[in-house]
């Protein structure tokens, strides 16, 4: 066979830097975590969210749609900073901070710490047919820590804000939903399992139409993916069970008010909050708090 000519090789040469270049160009597809925190913030309309998607993947698949959104809700996103030296360490991402470590003194959260949820309900088996709850955004913010006590501010898809002043103590009460003491690891040292002791139920219905109970048991450490991040966490399981009231008048329909749920808990000290609540019910059919959903950290900011 006769060699190739050298115009032949260097016409070879070209094509595979074209295709090498090509290639090196391609954008890789988008990460599970990637593809997680973008559904939970792409219908929200709090501008924080998506610049907090930007400032976690400034380059990623959905960046182009995220500033598109940002634009259509009046804000700019912000021009790229330029490349630090490789000797500075990387800032973490804005809306996304925590310190490097807690200790006993730093674990309490401070006026101004915040934290954005995406508080979604999965389908359960039989629910076809139903209609659908659509997610919602949770932006919590701590207004005052007054003896030992944290009170914090709610506000649901940027609506008016709610106070709710949080204790030491173990109970399930309402915030948006009925969620477990969503500050515990702050306000208490955790052995690494054992019982949470017992659990007062705040929620309106319980000592009214329904008599409910609760037990808790912490389940060791755990890795949890959110799409804040992922993060080893503490894990806290409470099995709570109601059933109607003596006094009721529900007749027929009080035989399904007796039911329960279990919510489980994921709770990281460096955050100093719980980053995950996901509550699913397991028995009834007309329980006294919302028993199916999700709570999930979409991004956060702590001293």
């Amino acid at each position: 066979m006769k060699p190739p000519g050298k115009m032949n090789l260097l016409r070879l040469l070209f094509i595979a830097v074209l295709l090498a270049c090509s290639q090196a160009h391609a954008q890789s597809p988008a990460s599970s975590e990637e593809i997680s925190f973008w559904e939970s913030v792409r219908d929200s309309k709090n501008p924080a969210e998506l610049q907090a998607y930007l400032d976690q993947y400034p380059n990623g698949r959905f960046a182009v749609l995220a500033k598109a959104r940002l634009a259509a809700l009046g804000q700019n996103s912000p021009a790229q900073p330029a490349p630090r030296p490789q000797a500075a360490p990387a800032s973490p991402p804005a809306g996304s901070y925590a310190p490097a470590s807690v200790t006993a003194a730093t674990r309490m959260p401070q006026v101004g710490d915040s934290w954005s949820y995406k508080l979604s309900y999965p389908r359960l088996r039989g629910q076809w047919g139903q209609p659908a709850q659509g997610p919602a955004s949770h932006l919590i913010k701590v207004g005052a820590v007054v003896d030992g006590k944290i009170v914090d501010e709610l506000s649901i898809d940027g609506g008016t804000t709610v106070e709710t002043t949080h204790s030491s103590g173990s109970y399930l009460a309402p915030q948006g939903v009925s969620v477990y003491s969503p500050y515990l690891i702050a306000l208490r040292d955790l052995p690494a399992t054992g019982s949470v002791g017992e659990i007062a139920i705040l929620d309106a219905p319980c000592g009214k139409a329904y008599r409910c109970r609760a037990a808790g048991r912490i389940a060791g450490r755990e890795q949890v993916s959110v799409p804040a991040g992922q993060f080893l966490a503490t894990k806290i399981i409470v099995d709570e069970s109601w059933q109607p009231t003596s006094g009721n008048t529900m007749g027929i329909q009080s035989g399904r008010m007796n039911g329960g749920r279990t919510i489980t808990i994921w709770y990281v000290a460096e955050i100093k909050r719980a980053v995950k609540f996901s509550s699913r019910l397991t028995v009834g059919d007309i329980p006294p708090v919302e028993p199916h959903f999700d709570l999930e950290l979409v991004s956060y900011q702590v001293k």
